[in-house]
């Protein structure tokens, strides 16, 4: 019985282990970030020849170098024209006259990316008739692992490793942008704080100053008058 032990070990260790991966993979997926949405076309009161100022905009906040997939479809079947500008306003991707779309990028600063929409050749009054279906996704949530692992001919356990490790780059490049907001946040925090008992002690020195001002100019008045 003694000789079997390790064996068995072995082979309960294997099944820990494949059972935390599971868990783990389960655990960490819906840490992935997807956002999918869809919103009617409005009219803005747009001349004819200028339609792009009826445009819809949708604003996704994102951190630098984060690696980013939207998709994007008419569910009515018409045409659309899109237009994505990054935070600093310059147009980084636009497409006109499709059904649907796809468009793949990483991030090159924080902020708000803008996706914007607008039809052509459509009544004003119509366009609330319009939707638009938009799919943001970014970092791991981009990648599709079962695809990656049929492609490599790896098993599952390794699919769920390479995806593990995936996640686990992205929450710590995650971890170290939150690092640095809480930095930031910090030195505001500290630097308001500093502002704040600075004007305390000018009010006081202020305020003292008019008391003794007042009290001199009193004690001057009384005198003049005669009355002290």
């Amino acid at each position: 019985g003694t000789r079997h032990a390790p064996r068995h070990q072995s082979a309960t260790m294997r099944v820990e282990m494949t059972r935390f991966l599971a868990l783990a993979a389960i655990a960490l997926a819906l840490l992935g970030v997807a956002s999918a949405m869809e919103f009617d076309l409005v009219d803005r009161g747009a001349p004819k020849d200028h339609p792009e100022e009826n445009m819809k905009c949708v604003l996704e906040e994102l951190a630098p170098s984060t690696l980013v997939m939207f998709t994007y479809e008419s569910p009515d079947g018409s045409h659309l024209n899109l237009k994505l500008y990054d935070p600093a306003g310059v147009e980084i991707f636009s497409n006109a006259d499709s059904v649907d779309g796809a468009h793949g990028f990483t991030t090159t600063m924080e902020g708000d990316y803008k996706a914007c929409f607008y039809k052509t050749g459509v009544d004003a009054k119509d366009l609330k008739n319009h939707k638009v279906r938009l799919d943001w996704k970014t970092g791991v949530a981009v990648a599709d692992w079962e695809k990656i692992a049929k492609a490599d001919k790896v098993d599952t356990i390794s699919s769920t490793l390479r995806s593990l490790e995936a996640e686990m780059r992205e929450i710590h490049n995650g971890m170290l942008f939150l690092r640095q907001k809480e930095a930031e946040l910090r030195d505001l925090n500290e630097s308001t704080n500093t502002r704040v008992a600075t004007l305390s002690f000018v009010s006081l020195a202020v305020c003292i100053g008019m008391c003794v001002w007042q009290i001199l100019y009193l004690k001057q008045f009384f005198q003049r008058k005669k009355l002290l």
